[in-house]
């Protein structure tokens, strides 16, 4: 056995220190026994007492059992092997690294010994190089296991059933807190078996606080002078109800609501419905978000309280209890708030599963086991056991050196141990009879029946503005959420408080509500709380300044007013953007030509930027009317107690013998003179938070409204330049009204012009036409031209109507036209012998000719005159040379024949 005070391989003990030591506060043993090194580990722990030991096996029991139950995590769907793995895999991986680098590392170190010399810097490195060398050693690997938890640390896997908390228990890894305070003492550590830590960081957890009935410290104490408080870190109905059973001693008790008056529970009369489960909003077919309390503050009769015979056998005044809830901001990072939603989307997927087999197991579905059969092969997800993941199921991000590796694995196997208990918490009490209220966005309590906020969520004011501020998008940015704060004042001296921490948040956040109380507590002098009002009054004030206090250190907690701010500032300055671009677009109107004005005027009429600005604007405004109705909210609980205050009896006597009374004051006793002071500067306090998110408000409201003029004058001038164009247009009509007014007198009276000439013409060179088939002709035209062997050729050209009905000419002088073969063969009959010849073989012979009774037919006859001459037939007539028409005279038997067209 290698003897673990001793160094490896005859090695000094590793005694290295860090270079740069960081030092918290003293919290508690487990801190303390984390920020030691391995090797000293073991030395601590022979220092510390039972007690304390036995905390420590506690830790290590817990961690144990979350490696084991996530030994199938994976980071990703497609990775291969799971976290733990990964994680054992590249730690391996860079120590063999490390062993290979390491002496030529020393080599170097001592090259710049002998150039620099030997300081302290470098004596550190050196040693530290030197541990480094024997890694690969058997002999090391013997003394690393002696310096692990199993070698010094007795009883470890044993779990002992005295009421420890059990990781195979529900309601484990969770810590509930307890403060106790002695007026005019101030704060003391309570002594307890079950309770760890020191003022004001003393700590139970949950499964002992409220399952351990023997040695809980939450049993009523109504003679105690000491004031206590205790607070449960989740708005869990469940854990309120044992909390609340265990305080009065009571078991089994059924928080249905009905019958309450006539039972002798007091749990049942102090959680009663009106004040309870009938102030819960949400259904069950509404979403989990959709859960919360309305915002009251109500006093509570509580039953005597009986004495022991020891004390007199008496039963007490009866006294008022006080219950409170109140909604209040608080914030979380975007990353986390999407693994919490994984988680609901988990517990959610098995409801619907249950409950669909649920319904297909009752009466009116017996026998219908195919249905039954089919439900049961659709599992459900069973658990979340990967983290989000980018399309083709690889992660954004992944670490290419072995240290960056080794790190970076345990980073993600310490996320989801950090997250463990929240997921449990989750599963288990989600959908109970007595629910889960869990952490809500600004737009799920606004929203509280939508089923899917995250695109809102993601386009938040607060998320937009850190999530800007650096390129890593999801590790920064932060959303603004809406918790609950749930309040009980009992037996004026114990003040019991729910409301939720931050997802994943086991180890000390700063940002805490519940961290900021004990902080507050701590550095308070004795004489600053006096009764239970006091401390209520400093939970109410925490939970309600979250973003509001500016004495909280540094850390990821958005600056919501700056970054509100911010937002109203680039808005309106994005509206003066706008209002120059359209000024300086309608001043030059009056410039340029009006064509090139109208153009620049119609693109400045584009309202896609103005109704951008807008919607921001919309949104800043709606996310400061929420936050102002959650402080309205706050304002009407806190005015509720002030009324409850003033109408309490208190005792006659202060409890302080030295305090100095008024006897004009008709509040005797002086606690409640001091609780009415307290909280009406709470109320002070409050309207001053809400009138400084007015203020922002008044202030985007009127760039709104300045947007929206804009909008209407964008609006007047389309309609200025839409009136422009009418008039324009009408315009435009009256000159084509005109113009065809113009074409059509020129058309009627001056088309007419050629067809009077040509007419005059060939009354002159062939009067013949005229006179013969002036019944026929409209016009006849007459034209020369040269012909190819040089000759002059003559062309009329005479266009008609062929009248073909007897309405519109003489019967003996309407025109027929012959077959087609007879005008080739040159067999032209007069018009009476055609007329004949047709009545007496019309039934005999087809008709080839024009169909008769048709009204009217255009024709245009053309004759030839000088080197040869054509003839046209129309029925009895043919057209002559030199154009002359004659009635029943044939031409030259050589000579062609008209054409009709």
């Amino acid at each position: 056995m290698v003897d673990s005070h001793a160094g490896p391989l005859g090695l000094p003990r590793y005694t290295v220190e860090d270079h740069e030591v960081r030092r918290g506060p003293d919290l508690d043993i487990w801190a303390d026994y984390l920020r030691m090194r391995y090797s000293n580990r073991h030395v601590f722990y022979k220092t510390l007492n039972q007690l304390e030991q036995e905390v420590l096996r506690k830790e290590i029991r817990r961690i144990r059992y979350f490696r084991k139950h996530f030994k199938d995590y994976r980071i990703s769907a497609s990775d291969q092997l799971p976290l733990v793995a990964l994680l054992d895999d590249s730690r391996t991986k860079w120590r063999e690294i490390a062993c290979k680098r390491a002496p030529d590392e020393l080599a170097k170190l001592q090259k710049e010994n002998e150039k620099y010399g030997d300081d302290a810097l470098r004596k550190r490195n050196r040693r530290i190089l030197e541990y480094v060398q024997v890694w690969r050693e058997k002999e090391y690997a013997a003394w690393q296991a002696g310096i692990l938890p199993d070698a010094f640390m007795e009883n470890l896997d044993s779990y002992s059933e005295n009421g420890e908390d059990d990781p195979r228990q529900p309601n484990y890894g969770y810590n509930g807190w307890l403060i106790a305070w002695e007026p005019n003492k101030g704060g003391r550590n309570v002594d307890h078996p079950l309770i760890s830590g020191k003022f004001p960081h003393q700590k139970i957890s949950m499964q002992q606080l409220l399952y351990d009935k023997v040695n809980t410290p939450f049993k009523r104490d109504p003679h105690s002078n000491s004031i206590r408080y205790f607070h449960l870190p989740a708005n869990s109905m469940q854990w309120v109800e044992e909390a609340i059973s265990r305080y009065y001693g009571e078991d089994n008790v059924e928080f249905d609501g009905h019958d309450v008056l006539n039972k002798r529970s007091y749990a049942q009369r102090l959680l009663r419905n009106d004040l309870w489960r009938g102030q819960q909003r949400g259904g069950a077919h509404l979403p989990p978000h959709s859960r919360q309390m309305a915002s009251r503050c109500a006093m509570v009769s509580s039953p005597p309280i009986p004495v022991p015979k020891s004390m007199g056998g008496r039963q007490s005044e009866s006294r008022k209890d006080i219950a409170l809830f109140m909604p209040y901001l608080h914030w979380e990072v975007e990353k986390r708030l999407h693994r919490m939603a994984q988680f609901v989307h988990v517990a959610k997927s098995q409801n619907d599963h249950a409950e669909r087999l649920r319904r297909a197991n009752t009466s009116r579905y017996k026998g219908k086991m195919i249905d039954i059969a089919r439900l049961q092969q659709m599992k459900p997800v069973r658990q979340v056991n990967s983290f989000d993941t980018k399309a083709g199921g690889q992660s954004w991000w992944r670490p290419q050196t072995a240290l960056a590796k080794y790190i970076w694995h345990a980073a993600k196997l310490y996320q989801i141990i950090d997250e463990a208990a929240d997921g449990r918490l989750i599963e288990n009490h989600l959908f109970s009879s007595a629910p889960l209220h869990m952490r809500r966005t600004l737009e799920q309590y606004y929203y509280w029946t939508a089923n899917d906020t995250s695109r809102r969520d993601s386009d938040q004011v607060v998320c937009r503005g850190t999530r800007s501020l650096v390129e890593d998008e999801e590790a920064i940015a932060r959303v603004v959420m809406v918790d609950q704060l749930w309040l009980w004042i009992l037996d004026e001296n114990t003040v019991v408080s729910c409301f939720p921490r931050r997802w994943g948040r086991n180890k000390p956040d700063p940002s805490a509500v519940h961290r900021g109380i004990r902080d507050r507590l701590g550095a308070l002098g004795k004489d600053q709380i006096h009764s239970a009002f006091d401390m209520a009054f400093i939970i109410i004030d925490e939970c309600s300044k979250v973003f509001f206090d500016r004495t909280k250190p540094s850390d990821h907690r958005p600056d919501v007013v700056d970054l509100f701010s911010s937002a109203i500032s680039k808005i309106a300055e994005n509206k003066t953007i706008a209002y120059e671009e359209f000024g300086n677009a309608v001043s030059k109107i009056s410039i340029e030509r009006m064509d090139v004005a109208e153009k620049m005027i119609r693109r400045s009429l584009n309202i896609g930027f103005e109704w951008s600005i807008l919607v921001e604007a919309q949104q800043v405004i709606e996310e400061l009317e929420i936050m102002q109705g959650i402080f309205l909210q706050q304002l009407t609980v806190m005015k509720d107690l002030e009324k409850i205050i003033k109408t309490m009896r208190w005792a006659t006597k202060s409890a302080d013998p030295e305090a100095d009374e008024d006897p004009d004051d008709d509040l005797v006793n002086p606690n409640q003179r001091r609780a009415l002071d307290r909280v009406g500067a709470l109320i002070v306090d409050m309207e001053q938070r809400r009138d400084e998110l007015k203020s922002m408000e008044i202030l985007q409201t009127k760039t709104r409204t300045q947007l929206r003029e804009l909008l209407d004058m964008k609006q007047q001038q389309a309609n200025i330049i839409e009136a422009k164009a009418a008039i324009k247009r009408a315009d435009e009509s009256v000159m084509q009204g005109r113009s065809i007014v113009v074409f059509t007198v020129v058309t009627i009276f001056f088309c007419e012009v050629p067809c009077i000439t040509a007419l005059v013409f060939l009354t002159q060179d062939y009067p013949s036409c005229f006179f013969k088939c002036h019944n026929r002709c409209f016009a006849c035209v007459g034209i020369q031209y040269l012909g190819a062997d040089g000759s002059l050729g003559h062309s009329e050209f005479c266009v008609g109507i062929l009248a073909q009905q007897a309405g519109f000419a003489p019967q003996e002088n309407q025109l027929q036209l012959g077959s087609s073969q007879e005008q080739a063969e040159g067999h032209v009959q007069p018009a009476g012998e055609a007329g004949n010849h047709e009545a007496s073989d019309r039934d005999q012979q087809p008709h080839e000719g024009p169909v008769p009774g048709e009204a009217f037919r255009f024709c245009i006859i053309r004759g030839t005159s000088a080197c040869r001459k054509e003839k046209l037939v129309m029925g009895n007539e043919y057209a002559g040379s030199h154009g002359a028409f004659s009635r029943g005279e044939a031409g030259p038997a050589n000579e062609p024949r008209g054409v009709i067209w």
